[in-house]
């Protein structure tokens, strides 16, 4: 269990070095509410499929008030989320299709890593592959709130001309 706990600070540490390096101020009000969308989306993913019994947690932070792995996602998800909507490119279909799957397969290929290697995450009656959608649904539920949230950029650059 030293391991596991070690990790989940660990990925405390690194969740907040990478917004304090990598998130640009001129970009940070898009990353928060990134990171707020993704809160509430993937909160209410993970209770579904906790509640189904489809994923357990069996360590997890708070383990009298929650059953979810907060650390994982509450911050290492959103964080993810954020940094993929601000760093998305703007060229052709190809292009952000490639850096989506790109995205997905990470995270992916970490939950799944964690579930094999770990007591962090177990499968009941769930595949990890199945995971790809769940991230797939939150990442695109994501995109597409902060996309109709900052459709009108002259907005966001008048107030910010008005301070």
């Amino acid at each position: 269990m030293d391991m596991e706990r070690n990790l989940l600070l660990l990925v405390w540490f690194v969740s907040i070095t990478t917004i304090y390096f990598l998130v640009p101020r001129a970009k940070a009000h898009e990353f928060v509410l990134c990171f707020l969308v993704c809160q509430a989306v993937g909160w209410i993913v993970e209770v579904l499929l906790v509640q189904f019994d489809l994923v357990a947690y069996p360590l997890r932070e708070f383990p009298k008030a929650s059953d979810l792995n907060i650390t994982f996602k509450v911050v290492w998800t959103p964080v993810a989320s954020g940094l993929y909507y601000i760093y998305r490119p703007r060229a052709n279909k190809l292009t952000k299709c490639f850096y989506f799957a790109v995205w997905i397969s990470l995270l992916t290929l970490i939950d799944g890593m964690l579930a094999a290697k770990t007591e962090l995450v177990d499968y009941v009656h769930f595949h990890w592959s199945l995971m790809a959608i769940v991230y797939s649904i939150i990442f695109l539920s994501v995109r597409g709130l902060a996309s109709w949230f900052f459709r009108d950029r002259k907005v966001f650059r008048k107030e910010a001309n008005e301070r």
